[in-house]
């Protein structure tokens, strides 16, 4: 009874500002509209996304790339416009990306300059990102399992779906420090802390009643974003494509692998993370003791995020640096090839991502407790 008491005074405490809970379903609208909007800012293209749909089931064998050649020119609601998007990433690679390699010119897309520079890519990829040669061989045993010629699959829907992660990601990272950043500051700030640290449910029942709260706080915040997303894509696209390979989505993944299931490892790195940033924020409030301290240093560390960068070259280090969830959510058509060892297990960023969020998780819990614990301990002493 004690516990639903403080828990529920808790949850009273984070919506205590009418103006926090406008701006939410303020941002929550705004993402609903913003996913929406791809399915009616051009007509032309929605009727390419139907007419694509007719391609599902071809074989990407030379017949195909002849015809995609012959329909070079069509408009944008043609059946081959969203299909030469995806041979072009391929062919025209580095024409926005960094790494270099001679692009194809269009009337030499054939079936076999296809997978020999799709080949060249990865192989780059792998250089670019110092791969060991234990690495090499786990991804060349990967790309051998992957059939060939493919057969094509339309993932317009999916690739939609897999774009809005990162800035879902970064948005609702935000929110929830504006929200839980007076955690434990707020009551400092507001000269009441004295009648927790005075109160008989001890300081056990109040941190974990604050934890448990924030923690379900993120969960919620972050199913409901994400919700706000995946929904327009639902009603209006149909998730059409979540059998396809995931290299129908991502063109230089080796991963075989259906897409579905790269979506919900997705899911999972983005629900972790976002009560990641609920623990990180609420010991940063107790840490600093202000509100705006707390939530300050979490934008800080989301604009480093975003726009930091460690060298490829320093493994380890760059390794780390982009396991965060941020950044493992990257819209990217270069996939993170660096794997991690465990237990004799081989686990992809996706993989390890999780790991590592619930250790960080259970050592940000004990930190907190401990602050709290001596902070408690010390201000009751100071009273006797």
């Amino acid at each position: 009874m004690l516990f639903w008491t403080l828990y529920r005074y808790e949850f009273k405490k984070i919506f205590s500002h009418r103006i926090k809970l406008l701006i939410l379903l303020a941002i929550a609208a705004f993402l609903f509209i913003v996913s929406a909007q791809r399915y009616f800012s051009d007509p032309s293209e929605q009727q390419s996304w139907k007419a694509e749909q007719s391609l599902d089931g071809r074989i990407m064998d030379e017949n195909f790339f002849t015809e995609m050649r012959e329909a070079f020119d069509q408009e944008e609601s043609g059946l081959w416009y969203f299909a030469t998007l995806y041979a072009r990433k391929v062919f025209r690679y580095n024409e926005s990306q960094s790494i270099f390699h001679s692009s194809e010119e269009q009337e030499e897309w054939t079936e076999d300059t296809f997978y020999e520079t799709r080949k060249r890519v990865i192989d780059e990829f792998a250089d670019a990102f110092y791969l060991t040669r234990e690495e090499r061989e786990y991804w060349d045993e990967m790309e051998e399992s992957n059939p060939k010629p493919f057969i094509y699959r339309s993932t317009t829907d999916v690739q939609n779906l897999r774009d809005t992660y990162q800035f879902t990601m970064t948005i609702t990272c935000l929110l929830i420090a504006v929200f839980l950043s007076g955690s434990f500051a707020g009551e400092s700030e507001d000269k009441t802390d004295s009648l927790i640290y005075s109160s008989k449910c001890g300081h056990k029942y109040a941190v974990a009643t604050k934890l448990i709260a924030g923690c379900t706080f993120s969960l919620a915040i972050g199913i409901m974003m994400l919700l706000m997303t995946h929904i327009p894509v639902a009603i209006f696209g149909g998730i059409h494509g979540l059998d396809a390979p995931w290299y129908m989505v991502m063109p230089f993944s080796v991963m075989p692998v259906k897409a579905w299931k790269m979506l919900l490892l997705h899911t999972v790195v983005y629900l972790l993370g976002c009560i990641l940033t609920g623990l990180l924020v609420m010991m940063l409030s107790l840490l600093f003791d202000r509100s705006m301290a707390a939530a300050g240093t979490v934008f800080a560390l989301i604009l480093c995020d975003l726009f930091g960068s460690v060298p490829t070259h320093m493994r380890v280090l760059s390794q780390i640096r982009y396991l965060t969830p941020i950044s493992v959510l990257l819209n990217s058509n270069v996939p993170d090839m660096r794997l991690t060892k465990l237990c004799g297990t081989n686990l992809i960023s996706f993989q390890t991502g999780p790991l590592l969020y619930s250790l960080c998780g259970l050592l940000l819990v004990i930190i907190t407790a401990r602050i709290f614990r001596r902070r408690y301990c010390w201000k009751n002493n100071s009273r006797r």
